[in-house]
């Protein structure tokens, strides 16, 4: 517990430190632009007095001198001119645009830097919130599942932010590239939830840490407790790891909960662009639920959809797919079809019986 605290402390100095610096460097860049400003406004003012020039040519001689560009179509030739000109700009002028330059190039280093190891804050909408990763392997886990959310038509374009604390380097480059940016830290109170905008989120994906780890499921309902304090979420899908456990997590404001199956990231990107599949697609990783099996039993010139129909009529499960002579495996064919094969696969319950003689004579 002291080591969590202790961690905790120094992330939210180490975030405190890092809003201070851009501050800082943004407050410096303002007043040294102000000083510029000031100076510019000196000089332009000297050479219509002691020149006698124009307002324009004023401006444009000092423009020319404090970028040291230098045309020669117009200079200072009186001494309180010239005396100006390297008072204003000599001295100060040229020295402040440089520094202004070197201050503007390390803001614009530090912000690249702190975008890439997760220490800015994003301002999005409309977007994927991803609120923890796998301890094991989360970067490999990530990039698939990040690989499945873009070549998903309706979530192509959504941009994904990640609220994990296991990234202290910043995301792999081949993750970051998909449009998906880096919040470093955990979901430890409104503030970092509120860091990840969940109220404007499309969809909110809560992860187990620790697939081997029952304590997750506490996690995630801390989670999603602190998210019912907001006024408007995305849609939830959470992980659970501890099958007696998902009736909880619905009560506390999941949409959709799934088992945590690292072997098969599509199964939550389902959750995502059709809800309610994940439950038909999980339904086939549990013991009890129903699988898919094969009858090698031949037929010939059948309609599909009237052969599928006799099929769910008898109650002998639900067709899926075919082989055909060539071996080569057909999935949910047209219905208007004719088809040939030498085995059928169907969609069958744990408790259903091996019976090929009844899908032959259903087939004759």
């Amino acid at each position: 517990m002291l080591k969590i605290k202790s961690e905790f402390r120094r992330r939210r100095r180490h975030r405190w430190y890092s809003a201070q610096t851009s501050n800082d460097r943004r407050r410096k860049i303002t007043q040294l632009f102000v000083v510029l400003a000031s100076l510019v406004l000196a000089h332009i003012v000297a050479m219509m007095v002691f020149e006698d020039l124009s307002l324009w040519n004023a401006i444009w001689l000092t423009m020319t001198t404090m970028t040291t560009v230098g045309y020669g179509d117009i200079s200072a030739s009186s001494f309180f001119g010239r005396l100006s000109t390297i008072i204003l700009m000599y001295l100060f002028g040229i020295f402040l645009l440089a520094q202004i330059a070197g201050e503007w190039f390390d803001y614009r280093l530090d912000r690249k830097e702190r975008m890439r190891r997760g220490q800015w804050r994003w301002h999005m909408q409309d977007h994927i919130v991803i609120i923890n990763t796998p301890i094991q392997n989360g970067a490999r886990y990530l990039r698939i599942l990040v690989e499945q959310i873009r070549g998903t038509p309706l979530l192509t374009d959504c941009p994904i932010e990640v609220l994990s604390p296991h990234f202290r380097e910043g995301l792999p480059a081949d993750i970051s590239t998909h449009g998906v940016v880096l919040h470093s830290g955990r979901a430890e109170g409104r503030l970092s939830l509120s860091e990840v905008d969940v109220e404007s989120a499309r969809f909110i994906v809560l992860m187990s840490e620790d697939t081997n780890d029952y304590r997750s499921d506490s996690l995630t309902l801390d989670v999603l407790d602190q998210l019912q304090g907001f006024a408007e979420t995305g849609y939830i899908i959470a992980e659970c790891v501890q099958e007696a456990n998902r009736e909880r997590l619905l009560k506390h404001g999941a949409n959709a909960v799934i088992r945590p199956v690292r072997a098969y990231p599509e199964l939550m990107v389902r959750a995502m662009a059709a809800p309610g599949t994940e439950a038909i697609l999980e339904d086939l990783f549990k013991h009890q639920g129903s699988h898919p099996r094969r009858y090698d039993v031949p037929f010939e010139d059948q309609n599909w959809g009237t052969m599928a129909s006799r099929l769910l009529l008898q109650g002998l499960g639900t067709p899926l797919g075919y082989m055909d002579a060539s071996d080569h495996v057909v999935v949910n064919p047209a219905p208007e079809e004719t088809v040939s094969g030498k085995a059928l696969y169907l969609m069958v319950t744990q408790n259903s019986d091996y019976q090929p003689e009844k899908i032959r004579d259903c087939l004759e």
